[in-house]
């Protein structure tokens, strides 16, 4: 049975972890979803084990890397920290597409409470604009 785009996109929402295809970048990453409205998905890739040396000299980037921990989500091999400080947003039928045609999984869903403490820390961020915390944070 082919299932509609439009139905893969009723399925998609706050706190799916997604693999996938990014322009731009060789091997898929992972993609967690934090805000939906009709069009876009809103949300932040993962950097595995450790955060880029970079970001050590930039606090408010600093304040909006979160820690995501193998034991919560047994598809890391390693601990990893979330990076929020970068806000991607991709529209909604690209997404549904491409779990359609295989180039994007649904892997997971983030754990409410982790949810809840990535919201609160980008709510608060200095670096995040009004029009991405009106339109996908709250």
């Amino acid at each position: 049975m082919d299932i509609p785009v439009s139905l893969i996109e009723g399925c998609i929402g706050r706190g799916d972890i997604l693999l996938s295809e990014f322009n731009g970048i060789d091997h898929r990453k992972f993609f967690v979803v934090m805000g939906v409205n009709e069009e876009k998905i809103c949300g932040f890739f993962f950097i595995n084990s450790n955060i880029h040396p970079a970001i050590f000299n930039k606090q408010e980037q600093l304040n909006l890397q979160y820690p995501i921990m193998h034991r919560d989500y047994e598809f890391l091999k390693y601990d990893s920290f979330l990076c929020a400080s970068n806000v991607i947003e991709r529209r909604l039928a690209d997404i549904s597409k491409g779990i359609k045609e295989g180039t994007t999984s649904i892997i997971g869903k983030m754990k409410e409470e982790h949810v809840a403490d990535v919201l609160e820390m980008v709510r608060a961020s200095k670096i995040i604009s009004d029009r991405h915390k009106k339109m996908f944070f709250y």
